[in-house]
């Protein structure tokens, strides 16, 4: 097994470049294996690996992902970002030591990807509110879970709820939304779940349309999002499909956690298990 090995030094709070010599200790030697940061990505040719291993957050992982998947090759993962949502829901640790044994000693399944406008996505790509707070937190890099909930908190009170309208296999609906997620995987990141019943093989995505919560509501919105038992009530409404269309759901996007600008119509569609992912057994 010939191992690329992807880091970004600019995932999580702050990226270690000792993590390349804490991997290296625990891989075989027997195993072959590169270290390559993600900026020099582009001008490599990944024909000769047959496992391409992100070392970063949601974003990086999203990179690395798209490449194994273009070229058949099979994604590994070792968690080094701030919120992780893919991670997180596929078990893989964010431990070194055990992200590496997972990659050693893990099975290999085959998960669903997607594009919104053939844009690529792997994990949940969403609209409104949470990716106005993708753009501030991108722009202000700051990172971490306090940094999250400080730019939550400080984008809460400017923006309201507006209309948006699906179409989900076919089937037409309009609805007001203040945030709303297109989940491949269960999580946002930091194990904030959006729809605990996402299942990143069953050849469907899941949509979950958030409306804008009081202020009374946002302790117990905390707990639902906590409590990996997502289902319809007062603030949520949930969908399944496996090709969308959105109207009027702003331009303002995220993809996998990264800040995006899309314009006009959207169109998001599903690829059945189309990358090849190392997980715990």
């Amino acid at each position: 097994m010939n191992t690329l090995f992807v880091y970004n030094k600019k995932a999580g709070k702050k990226f270690k470049p000792s993590i390349v010599n804490v991997i290296t200790e625990l891989l075989p030697n027997s195993m072959e294996f590169s270290f390559i940061d993600i900026r020099e990505l582009e001008t490599l040719d990944v024909a000769i690996y047959d496992t391409l291993v992100a070392i970063g957050g949601d974003g990086t992982v999203n990179t690395v992902a798209k490449l194994a998947m273009e070229y058949d090759k099979t994604l590994g993962i070792i968690p080094k970002g701030s919120g992780d949502g893919l991670a997180r829901f596929l078990g893989i640790s964010r431990d070194v030591r055990e992200a590496v044994d997972s990659l050693l000693q893990g099975k290999v399944i085959s998960i669903d990807t997607a594009t919104v406008d053939d844009v690529f996505f792997v994990n949940v790509a969403g609209a409104g509110f949470e990716a106005e707070v993708a753009h501030k937190f991108g722009a202000e890099g700051i990172r971490g879970l306090k940094g999250y909930a400080k730019t939550v908190l400080g984008s809460f009170k400017g923006r309201n709820e507006q209309e948006v309208t699906l179409t989900l296999d076919g089937k037409k609906t309009t609805l007001p939304f203040f945030s709303l997620s297109i989940a491949n995987g269960a999580q946002w990141g930091n194990n904030f779940e959006i729809a605990s019943a996402a299942d990143i093989q069953d050849g469907l995505l899941d949509i979950a349309i958030m409306r804008k919560p009081k202020w009374y509501q946002i302790l117990g919105l905390i707990s639902f999002l906590r409590s990996k038992k997502q289902e319809n009530n007062a603030l949520f409404t949930y969908y399944k499909a496996s090709e969308i269309d959105l109207k009027r759901s702003g331009k303002l996007w995220h993809i996998d956690g990264e800040p995006l600008i899309l314009k006009n119509k959207k169109h998001v569609i599903l690829y059945p298990k189309s990358l090849k992912t190392l997980v715990p057994k």
